[in-house]
């Protein structure tokens, strides 16, 4: 257990935005992408924790190890209900999970999309929204709509995966903390998942060369 005001609430949050993520994901494109009021109300949501507002999605553009464009959260693992002296880093801090999503260009509808689902799954953890848990491994998310907003884009669903180009997991002095990415699938595709296992979907996107970034305008591989 770690004990002390040298890892306050504060600290951890800097310890992850400004060490770990430069050392996973590379150097920072963009400032951080806050969630916003907007973001809530699109699932008919007006009341929420004004500490949700703090939380949002962090750019980093391509390295020598990794060609895609990296979108990841940050926030979500905060330990708001933990005191200090109770911080326990065999424990999982805060939700105990960031979520991350790869594209093959520069994205303002990633950030958007990563919002959305960050919302989303917050509000599924309060239980202000349906009766389902949190997102975890191999779920399986229909959008119904594009991933990027094109009507010509066959993308239209996410899978949760675990990352291959980065690690899948931290620690912080709070615990420990999932990397959970977001891949765009097809609807054939999902429903090949539905049918068989997303680990099966998984397994074909990998030999097309189709995972982990997404890429909107690319065709079915099933």
């Amino acid at each position: 257990m770690v004990t002390g005001s040298s890892t306050d609430l504060e600290t951890v949050w800097k310890i992850r935005e400004e060490s770990i993520y430069p050392d996973f994901f590379g150097e920072m494109s963009r400032g951080i992408f806050p969630l916003s009021s907007e973001v809530f109300a699109s699932y008919e949501v007006d009341e929420i924790d004004p500490r949700w507002l703090t939380h949002g999605v962090f750019e980093f553009g391509p390295t020598a190890s990794r060609d895609s464009w990296l979108y990841v959260t940050s926030g979500y693992s905060n330990p708001w209900e933990l005191d200090p002296n109770d911080y326990d880093m065999s424990e999982f801090s805060g939700s105990g999970v960031e979520f991350l999503m790869e594209t093959n260009q520069q994205a303002n509808w990633a950030i958007k999309l990563l919002l959305r689902m960050l919302a989303f799954d917050m509000l599924l953890a309060a239980g202000r929204i349906g009766a389902g848990a949190p997102l975890g491994l191999n779920d399986r998310i229909p959008l119904r709509a594009p991933v990027d907003g094109r009507e010509e884009s066959m993308v239209r669903n996410l899978i949760v995966a675990e990352p291959t180009k980065v690690p899948h997991e931290f620690k912080l002095p709070s615990g420990k903390v999932g990397l959970l990415e977001l891949v765009g699938v097809t609807d054939p595709e999902l429903a090949f998942a539905k049918a068989n296992s997303t680990f099966d979907l998984v397994e074909i996107l990998k030999s097309k060369q189709s995972f982990p970034t997404t890429v909107p305008n690319r065709v079915s591989v099933v």
